[in-house]
């Protein structure tokens, strides 16, 4: 498995499969986002996701990926399906807290919003 250390993907119509993102910031550096999606109909395929945040805007699906993080670590405004997927969330630093999606939906009539469909979420 290949392995970027923090990403933006760009290109819309993006396929990702058997990569590891990863950040390695730690939860000291805040919000350090591991992988950056600004990609109309990105998708990824047993991936990992592995750091602090991860941030999406645009129309994603993710199958049989791992996705570790804490605070809000899966956050943005985007029509995104997350599929058979493990999240794990990470102890966060003293005084903060663990929320795992944050929608950020802008426009109230907006189609945005995240599924997890058969997705196990687990604390580490």
């Amino acid at each position: 498995m290949d392995t970027i250390i923090i990403a933006g993907v760009l290109g819309d119509d993006c396929t990702g499969q058997d990569i590891t993102f990863r950040n390695d910031d730690g939860p000291i550096k805040h919000q350090a986002v591991t992988l950056r999606v600004e990609a109309d109909s990105a998708s990824f395929y047993r991936c990992h996701l592995d750091g602090y945040q991860v941030q999406k805007n645009d129309r994603q699906f993710y199958r049989d990926c791992e996705i570790y993080g804490t605070i809000n670590f899966m956050f943005g405004d985007a029509p995104i399906l997350f599929q058979n997927c493990l999240i794990e969330v990470r102890v966060p630093l003293l005084k903060q807290y663990n929320t795992i999606t944050a929608q950020h939906r802008e426009l109230e009539n907006s189609t945005t919003g995240i599924v997890l469909q058969n997705c196990t979420i687990k604390a580490a």
